[in-house]
């Protein structure tokens, strides 16, 4: 039994008139005869009547119908599904993701257009420490990891990746602070304060920059809280908790008790980073990388 056989069978019952239901399909009377008693004998069961004067299905035949047409239907279905997979139209696309890209605006418009572009893909975008990301990306768990530098290069081994965005670091103040009516600040100024951090390991992300840009400066940084959300992070500036230093991009979050300052003498940049499996073959998956990578972005040495 085939596929062939449910379509001769759904297409005679339809038309009660073999004559027309074998031009319909394109075959010979004759052949769609012998398929549709090939079919019954597999079944062990008639599933027409024929007369000479007419064509009428069986109860089993009328039962039969329905559920052939619903096999089609559904073989039709993954035909399609795969067809549009091939194609990049299709499928899901779990990406993680750092807090601070969402205040990215590039990032979000690259978003909103291939989700127009592709409206048969669903895109999850989950927030997740920076090395566990790129673990998953490996593992297979995230297709596409988006992250902050500093990344240590063993971090990186097996995957590729390419800066999405540049922004340059600033500290983020409480409105009452005595030095926030600067426009700006040099971090020495802040040496006595104390400093919120990301949860980050060594070596990685915006903590082991806080950590870099303070030592530059002449100083080790007092820390005094960690958290691992950028939101947390700027209410807890907000009310007072201490300074922190942040991509400048974060400054559209303004909450009310905070505010933004850059930084004299730093000349670093902070680059979020765009992590991906080598030789990645879902057609959904290079599609958004390419409309990602957007032919501007600049891939890290």
């Amino acid at each position: 039994m085939d596929f062939r056989q449910f379509r001769y069978f759904v297409t005679a019952a339809e038309e009660l008139h073999f004559a027309r239901a074998a031009e319909k399909l394109g075959i010979a009377q004759p052949a769609l005869s012998q398929q549709i008693k090939a079919l019954e004998e597999q079944l062990g069961t008639r599933l027409f009547l024929r007369t000479k004067r007419r064509v009428e299905l069986t109860e089993t035949g009328a039962a039969f119908l329905q559920e052939a047409q619903n096999t089609l239907a559904q073989a039709e279905k993954a035909v399609r599904v795969a067809q549009n997979m091939a194609r990049g139209e299709a499928g899901q696309i779990d990406i993680g993701l750092v807090g601070s890209v969402m205040y990215e605006s590039r990032f979000t418009l690259q978003l909103k257009a291939y989700s127009k572009e592709h409206p048969g893909v669903r895109i999850s975008l989950h927030e997740m420490p920076i090395l566990p990301q790129i673990d998953a990306v490996r593992s297979q768990h995230l297709d596409i990891a988006i992250v902050r530098d500093p990344i240590p290069e063993t971090a990186l081994v097996d995957v590729e990746h390419f800066v999405l965005s540049t922004q340059r670091l600033v500290l983020a103040i409480p409105d009452e602070h005595p030095l926030s009516a600067r426009p700006t600040v040099k971090l020495i100024d802040f040496e006595h304060d104390a400093f919120l951090a990301f949860t980050d390991p060594a070596g990685v992300g915006m903590g082991q920059a806080l950590l870099d840009e303070c030592r530059n400066a002449g100083f080790e940084p007092r820390i005094t809280q960690k958290v691992s959300e950028i939101a947390t992070l700027i209410s807890l500036v907000a009310a007072g908790f201490g300074v922190s230093l942040v991509a400048e991009i974060v400054s559209h979050l303004r909450l009310p008790g905070v505010c933004y300052r850059p930084i004299e003498g730093i000349k670093a940049p902070s680059n979020l980073i765009v992590v991906h499996r080598r030789f990645e073959r879902s057609p959904t998956v290079r599609a958004l990388l390419d409309t990602i990578r957007d032919r501007k972005s600049t891939r890290l040495n």
